[in-house]
């Protein structure tokens, strides 16, 4: 996760973490995943992608559940889009071909 850029203990310390926790995280030894909040701290630090620690962790961030609880119909068209096999960029380009109508 770090990639060289900083000692566990710097940026444990950045982080506002113990550096046995950062080590936990690191290794996939944590049994419960890091807060969103942290999760955008280590992104922010790294210049890593936040939508690709939130998925590694297993967790959805607050502005997508959000907007997934808010119609009724878009969890089971997700189901729907993952029975069918489709991936992001399937979506993407269904979406783009609605743009262009």
């Amino acid at each position: 996760m770090r990639d060289g850029k900083f000692g566990l203990r710097e940026m444990a310390k950045m982080l506002e973490i113990s550096p046995a926790y950062l080590s936990r995280i690191e290794t996939n030894e944590e049994k419960n995943p890091p807060a969103e909040e942290l999760l955008q701290k280590i992104a922010d630090l790294l210049g890593d992608d936040f939508d690709k620690l939130m998925s590694l962790a297993g967790r959805v961030s607050t502005d997508v559940k959000e907007y997934i609880t808010q119609d009724e119909g878009l969890p089971q068209f997700l189901r729907t889009a993952r029975q069918q096999g489709l991936t992001s960029r399937d979506l993407g380009e269904m979406l783009k071909h609605k743009g262009k109508k």
